[in-house]
């Protein structure tokens, strides 16, 4: 698996499909720390929300940059596609780590914030952005190119899901129910949780972040078992 993980590194790199979305998000930090200072949960929640769309676009360029005959002789050489998607998957849980690391210290070595972080702040924040940039990872797995075939219905259906789930809180006003935390991504509930990390109970906290993480982990666990059972030799 490490030499799969490296190949995808390697390959990804190559394609440069990775500038974008990294630099947006590099940009967009850069930009919300020019000011200071900053209150520390609330600037977390809006980088974290930045990781989200981030991450939503870099698993889109990062799924579809091979071609179509390269992912096919990778898959016929591991003899498993879902030794492949997991692989993949991996990768790009690796390049989510590593931005969520670099946005939650930059602001810290670079004193944007208006009082000391403290350690347990900062590991609520490098949980919630990790959390965030896998929700818009596993937004990715199902608009691929190998599932979704038009580019312009998967960056439609991305833009929706992304605008949606940042606003659920306002959704659930129109649609009300359980329907919209169910089948909507809980971004809004993590975002909300952060920002007001200060005054709310951790308990409640970490409950939205469990919620977030079994989404990640059913959404994840059905693309693998799905990818496993389709046929490449037709799908791409």
């Amino acid at each position: 698996m490490k030499g799969l993980i490296r190949y995808f590194l390697h390959s990804y790199t190559v394609s440069q499909r990775f500038f974008g979305p990294v630099a947006g998000i590099i940009i967009a930090v850069l930009i919300l720390y020019s000011y200071k200072p900053n209150p520390v949960m609330s600037s977390y929640s809006a980088t974290a929300v930045f990781l989200f769309i981030a991450c939503a676009w870099l698993g889109l360029s990062f799924l579809n940059h091979e071609q179509a005959v390269q992912k096919q002789v990778v898959i016929v050489q591991l003899r498993s596609a879902r030794r492949y998607s997991i692989g993949g998957l991996l990768t790009m849980v690796l390049l989510t780590l590593l931005l969520d690391v670099v946005i939650v210290i930059y602001p810290v070595l670079s004193g944007s914030f208006q009082e000391p972080a403290g350690l347990q702040r900062i590991l609520l924040a490098l949980a919630g952005h990790a959390l965030m940039g896998l929700l818009g990872i596993t937004l990715s797995l199902y608009l691929q190119s190998s599932w979704v075939p038009r580019a312009s219905y998967a960056a439609g259906m991305m833009l929706i899901l992304l605008i949606l789930s940042i606003s659920a809180g306002k959704v659930s006003e129109v649609v009300p129910g359980p329907m919209v935390s169910i089948l909507l991504p809980p971004v809004f509930p993590v975002m909300d949780r952060m920002m007001n990390a200060e005054t709310l109970p951790v308990s409640s906290v970490l409950g939205a972040y469990a919620h977030a993480l079994a989404y990640i982990i059913l959404l994840a666990g059905f693309y693998i078992y799905r990818s496993g059972r389709m046929d490449y030799n037709r799908t791409i």
